[in-house]
């Protein structure tokens, strides 16, 4: 008899103890990663009058910068904008503008805060009526 009270016991003491086991902490969810700092780039074709807007985020703040890579037909001036999204053609605001034939230096830099922001480009009366490639590369922090 009393092998089995302390069979009996041995249970009961190691089930309470398993239940004083917890924690006062609750679970939380991992938080989603930040975005990444990179270079962000898209080819559209941009039609006469038309404007091409891209949105980024920047993870940090820091300086975005915005390059009208390539044209084709090569040589096509172009406006070049950086921003905030928007209710405007395209999709976004465009704060910050340059006029700027292609090249590989950037042509518009901004200063920006973490968040959500737009880069294009835009017809500024030099596309045919065919239209025109276009290349942007936007790096940002």
């Amino acid at each position: 008899m009393r092998r089995i009270l302390s069979l009996t016991a041995a249970c009961l003491l190691t089930l309470a103890v398993a239940g004083c086991g917890g924690s006062d902490s609750a679970a939380t969810a991992p938080s989603p990663p930040a975005p990444a700092a990179g270079t962000e780039s898209f080819t559209v074709t941009l039609a006469p009058g038309g404007t091409a807007v891209h949105l980024f985020t920047a993870s940090a703040t820091g300086t975005v910068s915005v390059t009208l890579t390539t044209t084709s037909p090569a040589s096509t001036l172009l406006g070049l904008g950086i921003g905030i999204p928007g209710a405007n053609i395209g999709g976004g605001d465009l704060t910050k503008t340059v006029q700027a034939f292609p090249g590989s230096a950037a042509q518009l830099t901004a200063s920006v805060e973490a968040g959500t922001y737009c880069a294009g480009a835009f017809d500024v009366g030099g596309v045919g009526r065919n239209g025109v490639l276009v290349t942007v590369s936007v790096a940002h922090p």
